[in-house]
């Protein structure tokens, strides 16, 4: 059995996929690709606008930016999120308040946001994270109640649902992402969709006045899931990671999130339009959409069924949640994800780290065999019981 990739390298990959990123580098693009996926999401979201940006954070952007809000304002965010959340707030000038989360959902806890809520609260970016849906009746309430502009952020979340309602349809204005390490990629891509005429009237002037990624910038995108379908054989004995990691430092590959987004910098790639290379990468796995959740919620359920007797606490079971990555946490979790990443069969993920919570990321993507889940599930059980 093949060893798992990288969960945060680009695990939707496919073969099909590797193909069309070397013909669009080589041959070139579909010229209707981007305006394929904007019909592919007002097709999905019917009765909503789509505008594309080149990244998830850049449709966040576009979204604060089109909604006016000024340096006084503030944007309620979870406090448990991915530094790009709060970075694309505050490149615009506004100011972010954390919220905390609930352990187990790592969503936004509904009491505590409401506390946090002040005279100058303007809007509300509630994040469903992984894939698991927040509580947005509640939510929604005290939006309506504080006159709060609620916008979802459904970067891991593009085709989950809740109460039989999609995602990105509770909220005044939704984004998506297609980053390498999402429900669907294209290794760098956004949409922002809304059916308020006039917010989407803004956001499309927004994204008109932004430039084009360079076509080096691009160029390094579509290079990843080449060199990455390229690796992946050596992968297995132990090679392919130290060339994935020197294309990193070279320059051949870029990283999902910037050295300088770490420090709360805005890198010059961002924010941009959507180029049609990218898109057209995109639009084929948007076509995989269907298929690529259901296979998540089957690997969910054999973490359910097989961690349920431990004392890892296990995300809450929703109809409609996919689960883009099975999430637990323990008093063990960090020695865990070491120890996965020491014996070098296991590579897991540990989105994202603060002090005072420890998590551990288990594959569902694609590429993630139902064997693989048993096989795991198994070595968590042992990892487990060798603590006691």
């Amino acid at each position: 059995m093949k060893r798992p990739v990288n969960i945060g390298l680009s695990p939707n990959l496919e073969f099909d996929d590797f193909k069309l990123a070397v013909k669009t580098l080589f041959v070139g693009d579909d010229k209707n690709a981007k305006q394929n996926i904007i019909d592919w999401f007002e097709n999905y979201f019917v009765g909503y606008s789509a505008i594309p940006f080149n990244s998830g954070r850049s449709a966040e952007w576009a979204i604060i930016k089109a909604l006016g809000l000024k340096a006084d304002d503030e944007v309620l965010v979870q406090d448990f999120t991915c530094v790009a959340v709060p970075n694309s707030v505050r490149w615009v000038g506004v100011k972010t308040i954390d919220v905390k989360i609930k352990l187990g959902t790592y969503n936004v806890d509904p009491e505590d946001l409401e506390r946090k809520i002040t005279k100058n609260s303007r809007a509300v970016i509630v994040q469903h994270t992984f894939g698991q849906a927040a509580e947005l009746i509640k939510i929604s309430a005290i939006c309506k109640k504080h006159n709060l502009v609620l916008i979802e952020d459904c970067a891991h979340a593009l085709g989950a649902s809740l109460d039989g309602r999609l995602l990105g349809t509770w909220g005044d204005v939704s984004f998506f992402s297609l980053g390498r390490d999402k429900v669907v990629s294209s290794v760098f891509g956004g949409v922002a969709i809304s059916k308020d005429t006039n917010l989407t009237k803004r956001l499309k002037e927004v994204e008109q006045n932004l430039p084009e990624n360079s076509w080096n910038w691009i160029i390094q995108q579509l290079l990843h899931p080449i060199l990455t379908w390229m690796f992946l054989p050596v992968y297995d004995v132990g090679l392919g990671k130290g060339e994935l990691w020197l294309s990193q430092k070279l320059g051949l590959l870029s990283k999902a999130v910037y050295e300088k987004e770490k420090r709360g910098f805005k890198p010059d790639c961002f924010p941009a339009k959507y180029s049609n290379k990218l898109a057209t990468l995109g639009l084929n796995q948007l076509t995989k959409l269907q298929r690529f959740n259901e296979h998540r919620r089957k690997i969910a359920s054999i973490y359910f069924e097989e961690l349920k007797d431990t004392d890892l606490v296990l995300p809450p079971k929703q109809d409609g949640d996919i689960y883009l990555r099975f999430t637990v946490a323990s008093p063990s979790s960090r020695e865990l994800y070491l120890r996965a990443k020491l014996e070098s069969k296991w590579i897991l993920g540990d989105w994202y780290k603060m002090p005072n919570i420890q998590v551990l990321n288990l594959p569902t993507y694609p590429n993630f065999s139902e064997e693989h889940a048993y096989e795991l599930s198994k070595q968590i059980k042992i990892w487990l019981r060798s603590k006691k």
